[in-house]
């Protein structure tokens, strides 16, 4: 049960992400987002511990927290990098 509260966050906060940043254009689009999120909700909930909300054992807040920081520097990172090797394919 732990996971599916996991997934479900991820994919409520990868959509979120998907709503806010549709401009940052990134390869895989949405999926790449949910893998940011995903990792983000795990590594949250694993660093912030358990203080709120529980479900099943996971942190709901943390996660969230962790999904939103780790899957927005998971979007600019990608976009940096796909950006200077789309520049260096078109020189």
């Amino acid at each position: 049960m732990y996971y599916v509260v996991l997934i479900v966050v991820s994919l409520l906060v990868a959509w979120v992400l998907q709503a806010i940043f549709k401009n940052l254009e990134i390869p895989g689009g949405y999926w790449n987002r949910l893998v940011g999120a995903v990792i983000g909700a795990f590594l949250g909930e694993w660093l912030l511990g358990d203080w709120v909300w529980t479900p099943a054992g996971f942190n709901v807040i943390a996660g969230v927290i962790g999904a939103f920081v780790i899957g927005l520097l998971y979007i600019f990172l990608f976009n940096k990098f796909s950006s200077s090797s789309n520049e260096a394919k078109s020189a």
